[in-house]
């Protein structure tokens, strides 16, 4: 892959706008800069990130419309996904491999969002107990989400 199939690479030292390419190309979806400037900062940055934490990482680069409508069109493509904090606001990750099922922790103090895996034994019991909650009461559940809440020691990968 050359410069001119990513303009930003010149100022991307560690190839993630040449990742974000590879990933929309696998995909076959248009490469366009915005698409890359919020692909390569969530892979740089490899964490969850709320919507004014891209706004403000990528210093000017986004303006907020065009980061909503690049929002959506990845969720489209089931490149990112989107949850709210404790506080309400739009979170965003990268979906991968790594992280296709996780769990989060939300730090009360300094808002920082931590993934988290359970023991293969523990997502065994929670989904027993949510398919026994689905016959009780005849509901259809899409899926089940565990979240933590409390204050990390500021050492955390957010805090760092």
């Amino acid at each position: 892959m050359n410069n001119t199939t990513c303009s930003l690479a010149r100022k991307d030292p560690e190839h993630y706008c040449i990742d974000s390419c590879k990933l929309l190309n696998s995909k076959n979806i248009s490469i366009t800069n915005p698409r890359l400037i919020l692909l390569s900062l969530l892979i740089k940055e490899d964490k969850p990130l709320t919507v004014d934490q891209i706004l403000s990482l990528t210093k000017g680069d986004l303006a907020q419309s065009t980061l909503y409508r690049v929002l959506s069109d990845l969720k489209e493509f089931g490149l990112i996904t989107e949850f709210r904090n404790p506080e309400n606001s739009i979170v965003v990750e990268l979906n991968n491999k790594e992280t296709e099922h996780h769990h989060h922790i939300f730090c009360e103090s300094c808002g920082g969002i931590t993934d988290i895996s359970l023991s293969d034994n523990l997502e065994k019991l929670i989904e027993e107990e949510v398919n026994k909650i689905q016959r009780n009461l005849n509901v259809s559940i899409r899926e089940h989400a565990l979240e933590l809440y409390g204050t990390c020691s500021g050492e955390c990968r957010v805090c760092e």
